[in-house]
């Protein structure tokens, strides 16, 4: 229940505007794009598929839906992206390098550890006759590279590019619907990664729904498992003498679960302040950080001393 629209003890209303404002102008500069947003260089190899040579496919959020106007689907585990304008194939001896609209950060807050997720066209072959039950995943591979500068690279090992797990885009669609669902998943929660492709094998497809836990799939890169605090660049390669070809939809950081993040963003920003501002006052509230009973100004202090975190 709102008990009024109180100032902070201590804090004028005039300031409370003054920094508000400021922080809004530099919202966008704190609250990056999470996707890689520029191509830094593309070398398409041997047997890297004609018409997916475009590496701006990369760019931006994977695709949730695939195929033409008169032959629609719905990306799911069994149904990956395939369009021209969608993946971006990479060949033997060839190469992806990205950079991300804000770093991915080895963080504590990160799930599973999780920093990074890479998107392909990889898919479960389907031993149900049509329900959705996996059997093996077609993917076909690829080195994932991270950098903070661009310069020096470090390869994550045990890692496939394009391979499990396969992308799912809605968690009410089933698996070979033509029609998208209302419930989307989020590209930015990694699959719990002690989850591998034999836990899934045969499951039903209500079971692998649950599995995926509201994710939408991907590879997860963990950056401590090189030593790497932050990356600005991601690089997908396929090596010389490799007999596939993997393909590349995108590239996401992970969102961080952060106590303070009313707007979930993965961020502490100047939207969280807005939100908190508005549940000044308020009982039984997520605003109430420090757990006194009430959003004041000691909640005010606590955002604005996490301001940045990610």
């Amino acid at each position: 229940m709102r008990s009024g629209c109180a100032c902070p003890r201590g804090i004028s209303i005039s300031w409370v505007a003054t920094l508000f404002m400021c922080l809004m102008t530099t919202r966008e500069c704190l609250c990056d794009s999470p996707f890689a947003t520029r191509v830094v260089s593309y070398v398409a190899g041997t047997g890297a598929a004609v018409g997916h040579r475009n590496p701006q496919t990369a760019l931006g959020e994977p695709a949730r839906t695939t195929g033409t106007t008169s032959a629609p689907e719905t990306v799911t585990p069994f149904q990956p992206p395939w369009m021209t304008n969608q993946i971006v194939s990479i060949g033997v001896g060839g190469s992806l390098t990205l950079e991300l609209g804000q770093a991915a950060i080895d963080s504590p807050n990160n799930p599973y550890g999780v920093d990074l997720i890479v998107f392909s066209n990889a898919f479960f072959s389907d031993v149900s006759g049509g329900q959705g039950s996996p059997g093996y995943c077609v993917g076909e591979g690829g080195v994932i590279d991270v950098s903070d500068d661009g310069v020096t690279w470090l390869e994550i090992p045990n890692t496939q590019a394009d391979g499990p797990m396969p992308t799912m885009g809605f968690i009410d669609a089933g698996p070979f619907d033509r029609e998208p669902g209302e419930l989307p998943t989020d590209f930015r929660k990694p699959m719990n990664p002690a989850i591998e492709l034999s836990d899934l094998q045969e499951l039903s497809y209500i079971e692998v729904i649950h599995a995926y836990n509201g994710s939408g799939g991907g590879v997860g890169v963990d950056l401590a498992s090189v030593g790497l605090n932050q990356a600005h660049f991601v690089r997908i390669r396929q090596l010389a003498g490799a007999t596939s070809s993997p393909e590349v939809d995108a590239v996401m950081v992970v969102k961080s679960i952060l106590i303070g993040d009313l707007d979930d963003s993965g961020m502490i920003d100047s939207g969280d302040v807005a939100i908190m501002l508005l549940l000044f006052g308020d009982t039984n509230s997520p605003g109430d950080l420090d757990h006194s009973g009430v959003v004041d100004s000691g909640d005010v202090s606590l955002l604005l001393l996490w301001m940045g975190d990610v």
